[in-house]
């Protein structure tokens, strides 16, 4: 078994498709299933389905996929490792972040970054808490940012800044004038949730369970521009981050609102890693600078 054969095999599997992953690799579709064939024999397993219109996993597969991206991301470390001894600024940085920081705070700090460290490559990802906290610890991404009501108790987190938290309206709604209004009367108009993550609606299910309600939820939306403009219409309220809406409220068309039946809300937007990573310099890098320059854009 060799790695060429492992990168191979990955890029078949995220491609779905020996055709683009030999494309991808610069080489023959001919060689991608000769590799392929090879691993299979190997393994004396079926690792892939080959079922039109895309490949799929078999269970096998799943399996070995999963020890695929461990191995191939402990020899990037590797290599990052030696290369650190030599000293200078390179290497990569794979990190996934929630939609709202991934979106509204980090492009300035990773166009600040690129410009002071032209050569190190940063891949961006965005998805729900959950999926990022289990590949952080699956070692299929350096780092992670995530919420503070996502579980890391067995991750190394460090503090980036604090997250308010507030109901938004229009600026024609009856509360807006005064910025002020209890949740449990908010609470009988429509509901606009954001996100379909499990995490955030467990997290905002716990804000109405403070008051003993459970919110109608007039629409369901993944996207939060879409949400500030269905509350911008005038369909109903949401609760949502104020970083996400920063420029729809200094704009007037979104209006915050503090509740005065139940404490402030906000959560801490943590950058998660294992606590066994190592962190060459590219990391530990993107980790001192990422701190640093959250804490002033978004302050504290």
């Amino acid at each position: 078994m060799e790695i060429n054969q492992l990168i191979t095999f990955k890029q078949v599997v995220e491609l779905r498709s020996f055709t683009k992953a030999a494309d991808e690799l610069y080489i023959t579709q001919p060689a991608v299933s000769h590799q392929i064939r090879s691993l299979e024999d190997e393994l004396s397993e079926p690792l892939l389905e080959r079922t039109r219109p895309h490949l799929r996993l078999t269970y096998a597969g799943e399996v070995f996929y999963s020890y695929v991206l461990r191995i191939l991301s402990l020899k990037e470390e590797a290599t990052a490792a030696v290369k650190d001894l030599a000293g200078g600024e390179h290497g990569r940085v794979t990190i996934a972040a929630i939609g709202t920081s991934a979106i509204y705070v980090l492009p300035d700090f990773l166009y600040q970054f690129r410009q002071s460290h032209p050569h190190i490559h940063v891949v961006l990802r965005t998805m729900g808490g959950e999926e990022i906290r289990e590949m952080v610890l699956a070692d299929q991404i350096d780092l992670g940012i995530v919420g503070s009501h996502i579980n890391t108790s067995n991750l190394q987190t460090i503090s980036l800044f604090e997250d308010q938290i507030r109901p938004l309206v229009h600026p024609m709604h009856p509360y807006a004038q005064a910025g002020r209004a209890e949740l449990a009367q908010l609470a009988k108009e429509p509901f606009i949730q954001f996100g379909s993550w499990e995490g955030w609606r467990n997290y905002v299910r716990s804000i109405f369970a403070q008051i003993g309600i459970i919110p109608e939820e007039q629409f369901q939306v993944d996207s939060i521009d879409a949400v500030k403009r269905l509350v911008e219409r005038g369909l109903g309220f949401t609760i949502a981050p104020i970083v996400a809406a920063q420029n729809e409220i200094n704009a007037g068309t979104l209006m915050p609102l503090e509740l005065t039946d139940i404490p402030p809300i906000s959560r801490e937007i943590l950058l998660i890693h294992r606590p066994d990573k190592y962190l060459a310099r590219s990391i530990q890098l993107f980790i001192n600078e990422i701190q640093d320059a959250l804490r002033q854009q978004v302050g504290r």
